[in-house]
């Protein structure tokens, strides 16, 4: 069930932004739509962003733009399309912080692949910003960052500005000292599923 969104306190509110564009060529096809625990992975996704404390859900779509659309339907999100999905992850980060609520002090920004994530990683991402006076703010498992990646409105400026298929991990190379970790128990919860063989694997969870 999908709850009402709560807003963030303290130092702001946080949006969602979910890529959900990617031509998945290593899956070689739709992956976003498999199912996994009987949902489309993308499905799984937003719906544990709308289940936190972000105060928006945007999903980018682009490859398959329309049926992952109709995978989403009913779902109080805002889609942003990305009609140069094909240019690399960046574009649709690009896409993605352009529609981020001006009010927002961050976003979170989510793969439409990682199906494990959940409302309660992702608000202690938001809790964890709201605390702490970094740009930055990522789970971690043993020390090892991973993803969802939670970035301070001050960088939306300079992410827009990569390009190709890095995402924003240039930029946040770049601010290694502003990175806050956030420790998780469950390494499950970061994984993504990229080629057949993780989805056989992962697609009964």
């Amino acid at each position: 069930m999908v709850r009402e969104a709560r807003h963030a306190t303290g130092r702001g509110s946080v949006a969602a932004v979910v890529l959900a564009a990617g031509c998945a060529t290593r899956m070689g096809g739709a992956k976003l739509l498999l199912p996994v625990g009987g949902r489309p992975m993308v499905q799984r996704v937003v719906d544990a962003s709308l289940g936190s404390k972000a105060s928006q859900t945007i999903v980018v779509v682009g490859n398959e733009a329309e049926r992952v659309s109709e995978a989403l339907a009913g779902r109080p999100v805002t889609l942003v399309a990305n009609l140069d999905y094909a240019k690399g992850m960046s574009t649709s980060l690009r896409a993605g912080l352009s529609a981020v609520d001006p009010a927002a002090e961050g976003a979170l920004i989510l793969l439409g692949d990682q199906p494990f994530v959940s409302a309660a990683l992702l608000d202690a991402l938001i809790d964890c910003f709201a605390r702490c006076a970094k740009q930055v703010v990522r789970p971690s498992v043993d020390g090892r960052p991973g993803n969802p990646v939670l970035v301070s409105a001050a960088l939306f400026a300079e992410l827009a500005e990569e390009r190709g298929d890095v995402g924003g991990r240039r930029v946040i190379e770049r601010r290694a000292d502003e990175v806050c970790m956030v420790p998780i128990d469950d390494p499950h919860e970061l994984v993504d599923i990229d080629s057949p063989c993780e989805y056989e694997k992962e697609k009964g969870a």
